[in-house]
């Protein structure tokens, strides 16, 4: 019996070595430079499981760095993985796409979003996997980031015109930015500091976080504000704006009504630029 038992523990044994899961890590080094000087430049970097950073610097070309890891419980899985997980880069007008494909995953630089290149079925693939990425951009470069799964996206001294920040499952860190601001994270906070107020009409947006925003003293800007569980908080002094009418067709036929707009609006200094904070499931704090 005890011959048999250890038979047993030994078999146990050998079965757990081959099922420990296999790995596979490089780190992929790209130097970039834009084909004109534009003012319009962008760098677009798009992924799909893993963080970025980013940060501005005084050089003129853009520094990348991408880690590439793959983790499978089978060398012929990992084999795979190492096939199908893909980065790209391509430059389209004044545009550098920086982006991760795989066998669901399709991106099309025309419209600048994936698309499913399986008819919409979603294939379970064999392997784990993630791209971590790390750039210096010169601080003048307009940038748009997304990820969807497993990372945050952080970004310091960007003060381009433009700044687009999308997060599907990770938190959104923008120091030091300047330029019109787009963002929108569905699970996670965001948090932004400027460097100059954004010259131009931005959107914060966010499902099931706080969105905390520090502005230079100097803010001219009329404020909307929307939340279902949240409120706003600001060191500002405000003036409450009229609620926006929105127009809309009678159904009875008895000509034009006008809708309140359930949005709340408040005025910041002067006025002018227009600031959207859409929140679900939290609060907004602006403050200078």
């Amino acid at each position: 019996m005890k011959t048999v038992r250890i038979s047993m523990v030994l078999v146990g044994l050998l079965c757990c070595h081959l099922l420990t899961a296999q790995k596979f890590n490089e780190t992929i080094s790209k130097e970039l430079n834009f084909s004109s000087k534009s003012d319009n430049n962008m760098l677009i970097v798009k992924n799909i499981n893993g963080p970025i950073r980013v940060e501005g610097y005084d050089g003129s070309s853009i520094r990348l760095e991408a880690e590439r890891t793959i983790s499978a419980k089978r060398e012929s899985y990992l084999e795979e993985g190492k096939q199908e997980i893909k980065m790209e880069i391509k430059e389209l007008d004044n545009r550098i796409y920086v982006y991760v494909e795989t066998p669901n995953n399709d991106f099309n630089t025309v419209t600048g979003r994936y698309e499913n290149t399986r008819n919409n079925r979603w294939v379970r693939l064999n392997y784990r996997f993630e791209v971590n990425f790390v750039l210096k951009v010169p601080k003048s470069t307009s940038v748009e980031l997304s990820t969807m799964n497993d990372g945050d996206i952080y970004a310091k001294d960007v003060q381009g015109n433009e700044i687009i920040v999308n997060n599907l499952n990770g938190s959104i860190t923008l120091e030091n930015i300047a330029g019109r601001t787009d963002v929108n994270a569905l699970n996670k906070d965001i948090n932004i500091t400027y460097y100059k107020n954004p010259n131009g009409d931005s959107k914060y947006h966010s499902l099931n976080g706080d969105i905390n925003v520090t502005f230079k003293e100097n803010l001219n800007a009329d404020v909307s504000f929307k939340s279902l569980n949240g409120d706003m908080y600001t060191n500002y002094d405000t003036t409450a704006l009229k609620p926006d009418l929105i127009k809309t067709k009678s159904k009875n036929g008895k000509g034009t009504m006008y809708n309140m707009s359930s949005n709340q609006s408040y005025r910041i200094g002067k006025g002018g630029i227009r600031l959207d904070f859409n929140l679900l499931n939290g609060d907004a704090t602006l403050k200078k």
